[in-house]
């Protein structure tokens, strides 16, 4: 039943889609001829009414409501409900023809499968061929309005031979108040499983993949059960309805023609006929009967789904399938193109004009310009070498690298200097709490990491490392820039210049290099190689020669002065500092 007009429309030309107009089965015209003749015999009864026997003062109350109908008509959002309505139901229409089942997949499966020539292997076949068309059938028998017509009763389905009297007693001995449209997809599955019992199916994978098969060939009739169950709901269909027909029933009145207010306005051509209103007429209510058409498509309008032919034309493929061509093939030759690696096939004269080149992507014939095509020149770092490392502990510098230290020594001092004079001004630039903390409250504590001291308890010395490189090594790891002439700090733990400068700006828990440590005036140790800082106490000499041996400093010069001075005094700035307290565990 579904009316087909591809070839004509196969080609654009002139007066292509104007001569469907021209169609009566499934056009519009038939679809709304009774509507549109029910509201023009309406539209001109009230014309008569109004013009001819209302009087004068009910005729002024006629055009007061009128008018109010004709501004009002607009306010209805028609157009937009009338839209996600057709739309919605042109996604079902479409889902349930996509759902409708063809057993060619499942019955080329069964010709190739289950074997057997002899007559059991084909009632087999024949049988598990006509359970699927019988599943199919029993779900159309459900849904839809001509199946139903055809078939009425499971009697007229054994009289057409679709189903034997013996399985129509097994039918109505397995009734259930749920349907039965179901129990044709059981049967085909015991029989496949005898089948494969009888060694007709050779593996158990075939067996499982003519399950699959069929899962999927009855989850296609269990969702056209679903969509003829559950339908659009109710309350959009009646909104659009009312929507609609409430437009027109005011248009009846609206588009009449007033004496008086339209004698000279562009609606006097509705004197006569309401051209645009019909207009509107056909546009609306052909939108809302095309929903109404399509919203049942296995019914019995002029564009629903031929289920007759569908039913026909199944029984016969299948049986072809399972037995006419079970084991039916041509012989085997050679074709035409035997010797050809690049077949040509030739061109009626009616289609050579059609013929055109093979389409090899859009940018073959793109010319990219030879300068453009060259490779871009890869920008290659400088090797490095092991030479090029950091001086350790026991290689000497050559005058190159005193150089170098001058200059880098240069550049780390100006930084320290803008660092330092940014103050607490450096909290809006950028510098966190934690930096400020480094800066002012742990200015030994990292540089006893540094070097390796750890803290000892009250009474004992402070450990310091017994390898001779430990502590430059560490230092100059962090800032190859140390220079050989170490400054000795004058009353470094009470100064507050240096306290700031122990810590390096934006190096968060590290310590700075020595030479920020330690001010510039006061005593200098040259060739320092392996000295470390003992909090309190100055630089260390931990020389194989002299493990102990303390380099004084400006502090300790004047401890000694003092200790000359006082007689009660016992302390000599020369004796084991086993017995003072370090730095580290005072803070």
């Amino acid at each position: 039943m579904t009316v087909t007009y591809t070839l004509e429309v196969s080609k654009a030309k002139f007066w292509g889609f104007p001569k469907l107009l021209a169609r009566w089965k499934g056009s519009i015209y038939r679809l709304i001829y009774r509507e549109m003749l029910v509201f023009l015999i309406a539209y001109y009864a009230l014309m008569l009414i109004y013009r001819v026997v209302l009087d004068e003062d009910s005729r002024k109350k006629f055009e007061a409501f009128a008018l109010y109908c004709r501004e009002m008509s607009s306010t209805v959002m028609i157009t937009f409900v009338l839209g996600f309505y057709v739309t919605l139901v042109m996604g079902r229409w479409w889902q349930q023809y996509m759902n409708i089942p063809w057993p060619d997949r499942i019955s080329m499966e069964i010709s190739a499968y289950v074997h057997g020539t002899d007559e059991r292997g084909r009632m087999i076949r024949r049988s598990m061929a006509r359970y699927l068309n019988l599943l199919s059938l029993f779900t159309f028998q459900n849904t839809s309005t001509v199946i139903k017509r055809r078939f009425p009763t499971m009697e007229h389905l054994v009289d057409a031979g679709l189903m034997t009297p013996e399985e129509k007693i097994e039918l109505d001995r397995t009734s259930t108040a749920n349907g039965e449209w179901w129990l044709p997809a059981h049967w085909f599955t015991q029989l496949a499983v005898m089948a494969r019992k009888e060694g007709r199916i050779h593996d158990d994978f075939h067996l499982k993949t003519l399950i699959d098969d069929l899962m999927a060939y009855r989850g296609m009739c269990g969702m056209i059960w679903s969509y003829d169950w559950i339908s659009v709901p109710l309350v959009y269909t009646q909104v659009v309805t009312i929507a609609v027909y409430t437009f027109f029933v005011a248009a009846l009145f609206g588009s009449q023609f007033l004496f008086g207010i339209e004698e000279t306005s562009s609606l006097s051509v509705n004197y006569y006929c309401p051209l645009f209103t019909i207009f509107q007429f056909f546009f609306f209510v052909g939108w809302l009967k095309v929903a109404e058409s399509m919203i049942c498509p296995f019914g019995e309008d002029d564009d629903d789904f031929d289920v007759n032919w569908i039913i026909d034309r199944n029984i016969i493929v299948a049986y072809q399938i399972v037995d006419t061509l079970h084991k039916r093939v041509p012989i085997l030759s050679r074709d035409a193109f035997w010797d050809e690696a690049e077949p040509t096939l030739p061109y009626t004269e009616g289609s050579v004009q059609f013929r055109s080149q093979p389409f090899v992507g859009s940018t073959t014939a793109m010319n990219i310009p030879e300068r453009a095509a060259q490779w871009e020149a890869a920008e290659t770092m400088p090797p490095i070498s092991e030479e090029d490392g950091v001086i350790g502990v026991y290689q000497q510098k050559t005058p190159k690298d005193e150089d170098d230290d001058s200059d880098s020594d240069a550049a780390s001092e100006t930084s320290r200097k803008i660092h330092h004079q940014q103050g607490l001004g450096g909290l809006m630039l950028g510098f966190s709490r934690q930096n400020l903390a480094s800066r002012f409250g742990s200015k030994f504590g990292s540089l006893n990491s540094i070097l390796g001291i750890k803290p000892s308890r009250p009474g004992s010395p402070p450990t310091v490392p017994n390898t001779r490189h430990t502590s430059v090594s560490r230092m100059r790891n962090y800032d190859s820039n140390a220079s050989d002439d170490l400054a000795m700090p004058r009353d470094a733990p009470n100064s507050t210049d240096a306290s700031s400068s122990l810590i390096h700006e934006g190096d968060e828990g590290k310590p700075a290099p020595i030479q920020h440590m330690l001010s510039t005036g006061g005593e200098k140790v040259s060739n320092a190689t392996s000295l470390a800082i003992v909090p309190e106490h100055g630089v260390v000499d931990l020389s194989n020669d002299s493990p102990r041996k303390r380099v004084k400093s400006s502090r300790d010069q004047s401890i000694e002065e003092n200790a000359d001075n006082s007689p009660s005094s016992t302390h000599s700035p020369n004796e084991d500092y086993g017995s003072r307290t370090p730095l580290c565990e005072k803070m």
